[in-house]
């Protein structure tokens, strides 16, 4: 196909790089407020997963050192340390968790657009990158399909903010490492953002892998055995926060098999949306395992409609990346997501999840597998080259606008409710008074909470109409809150987590037991969150026999014992706080952690400025 139909014409300017990346950041901005205009409103974001309060503690759970496993580090003390920081400043603490997830969106329309001018430039050569605004349109399409596509948008709804930022890492590797002169500081960097979760880091590190494999010839094995070299240190700088708050916990994995045995690994297989069965939804970047986090569009028929349009835009790329099949770009996303498309695949068959449960009970942190829909992220480079290639195939029929019309068009039916949907989930809440009069009287003193109803999860229409959330509690108050983790996961029952202690004293307090049974496990205080749907059972038998040391509308504190209750503080079975020195190593981890993504962006930075 010939170059000149998106070549430069007279009387357009010929722009440069940096034009380029200001148009597909410009665009990624479009799309992001389109998506997340509902974080705009004042309020903490409150939906599922996730959980934003005005003042998180920097408690043992966030730390990784409760009962639970450290799923949420380095996130946890990454958002605490930045909410001290706007507290000192006098900035709102309430946008931040929403302008961290519209950066990573831009980012990945950024890296998208990046990734797209790399293999255009390379396939076809110079000037077929179109740098005349024919360009920008024609890679459009391709930008928009980055940000607006059924993985983010259900990631969204499931509360998944931080993970968008290990997905922009997986688009930005190929970029920066599949070439003859990988960019190895920008990598080191986005592999420190996208370490925000565990997930994150796993993809972040595979993307990483492959596209350095994919590199170049074996003239550059010096070259990429010393990237190779760099990269590992600092994927494993990365990974202390949650690595030592593991070994430090002395029990909860990331994921793994709980004490009753259940890995969840069938529960979070991906699901078959309608119509167009487990493969189908994944090679659409969709089959996330909680229905409840899927827009209706992808519940109905259209699910199959635009997985058809999907495949006619593979089937218009398909000769051009055959035509670059020998990029290293090309090599290191096309390759990769058909294996990722097959394993999510067949991850969710009975053999498949055997395998899997297997592998989660044998090997340590292996449950960071176990959501395998995740996954489907290492095929969104591949899905992006698709669109920007297509582009091109189809500017020989069409002017560029009409072309990345109607592929802009195709990528938003993927999933076209979006805005509204995103909209109607994502409503900010403002906490009642009460929360801070409770965070005053239990934070510091002994003795852990035990909360009503039983459950990780609240439904209250105080808080986005009745979405089920989970429980603020513990990254509101500064106390050790008991939660089991228990998580209900539609048909597939209830999958256990991993707060032995928890289950045991909410089950003695649903059966209306004596106080006396619940000191003996360390609990001190019963906080009733009385809007909330869900099991209370007898529990009004126990509290009883306590004392209400707080209630409004909202919030009940009940205290076990007398008003001051010092024979009651803390039972024989009550485990102490983390040691001084554990919580000194994980906070040393976290600073190592930031100290080399700052390093890691200043390098980048300077090599950027030096290559002018």
């Amino acid at each position: 196909m010939s170059a000149t139909p998106i070549g430069p014409r007279r009387g357009f300017a010929v722009p440069g790089q940096g034009v380029a990346v200001a148009v597909d950041a410009a665009v990624g901005a479009v799309v992001t407020v389109l998506l997340l205009a509902g974080l705009a409103r004042p309020g903490f974001p409150l939906l599922r997963d996730w959980v934003a309060t005005p003042t998180p503690p920097l408690s043992d759970a966030a730390l990784g050192l409760g009962e639970s496993a450290a799923r949420a580090v380095p996130q946890d003390v990454a958002v605490v340390w930045a909410t001290r920081a706007l507290e000192a400043v006098g900035l709102p603490v309430w946008p931040l968790t929403g302008l961290l997830t519209a950066v990573f969106c831009v980012w990945l329309a950024v890296a998208a657009g990046a990734l797209v001018r790399q293999v255009v430039r390379r396939a076809t050569g110079p000037g077929a990158d179109a740098p005349g605004w024919a360009g920008h349109l024609l890679r459009a399409p391709a930008v928009v399909v980055a940000v607006w596509n059924p993985l983010v948008v259900e990631r969204l709804l499931q509360g998944h903010w931080s993970l968008l930022a290990g997905v922009a890492a997986v688009v930005t590797m190929p970029v920066l490492l599949a070439r003859p002169g990988p960019r190895v500081a920008a990598a080191c960097a986005a592999l420190v953002a996208a370490g925000l979760t565990p997930t994150g880091w796993v993809l972040a590190v595979v993307a990483a892998a492959v596209s350095l494999g994919c590199a170049g010839s074996g003239s550059d094995a010096g070259r990429r055995l010393r990237a190779a070299s760099a990269l590992a240190a600092v994927a494993v700088v990365t990974a202390l926060p949650w690595l030592v708050a593991t070994l430090l916990a002395g029990g909860a994995t990331t994921g793994g098999a709980t004490s009753g045995g259940d890995t969840g690994v069938a529960a979070f297989a991906a699901r078959a949306e309608t119509g167009i069965g487990t493969l189908g939804s994944v090679v659409a970047l969709g089959g996330i395992w909680n229905s409840a986090a899927v827009p209706p569009s992808r519940a109905s028929w259209w699910a199959a409609a635009a997985l058809a349009l999907l495949l006619a835009v593979w089937v218009l790329a398909a000769r051009g990346l055959w035509r670059a099949r020998r990029d290293p770009a090309v090599r290191a996303t096309v390759p990769l997501a058909l294996v990722t498309w097959l394993l999510v695949a067949l991850a969710a068959t009975g053999p498949g999840v055997a395998a899997l449960d297997a592998l989660v009970r044998a090997v340590p942190a292996a449950g960071l597998l176990r959501d395998t829909q995740k996954f489907v992220a290492l095929a969104l480079p591949a899905t992006v080259l698709a669109w920007g290639v297509a582009s091109r195939a189809l500017v020989s029929r069409l002017r560029p606008a009409g072309a990345a019309l109607v592929l802009t068009a195709v990528a938003v039916s993927a999933v076209p409710d979006a805005p509204r949907v995103l909209w109607d989930s994502l409503r900010p809440v403002t906490y009642g008074d009460g929360w801070a009069t409770v965070a005053g009287i239990v934070d510091g003193h002994p003795g852990d909470l035990l909360v009503l109803p039983a459950g990780s999860f609240r439904s209250t229409p105080l808080w986005v109409g009745g979405s089920a959330v989970l429980d603020p509690a513990p990254r509101m108050l500064d106390t050790r809150v008991l939660v089991p983790g228990d998580l209900v996961v539609g048909r597939a029952g209830t999958v256990a987590g991993e707060g032995d202690r928890a289950r045991e004293a909410t089950e003695a307090l649903l059966r209306g037991q004596d106080p006396r049974e619940l000191t003996d496990l360390g609990v001190r205080w019963v906080l009733d969150e009385r809007t909330s749907a869900g099991p209370r059972g007898a529990s009004d038998r126990t509290l009883a026999a306590t004392t209400t040391r707080f209630a409004d509308a909202e919030l009940v504190l009940y205290e076990l014992g007398g008003p001051d209750g010092p024979e009651l503080a803390a039972g024989p079975v009550s485990p102490p706080p983390a040691p001084g020195v554990s919580r000194a190593a994980v906070l040393a981890a976290h600073a190592g952690w930031l100290l080399t993504g700052l390093v890691a962006t200043v390098l980048a930075w300077a090599g950027r400025r030096s290559r002018r």
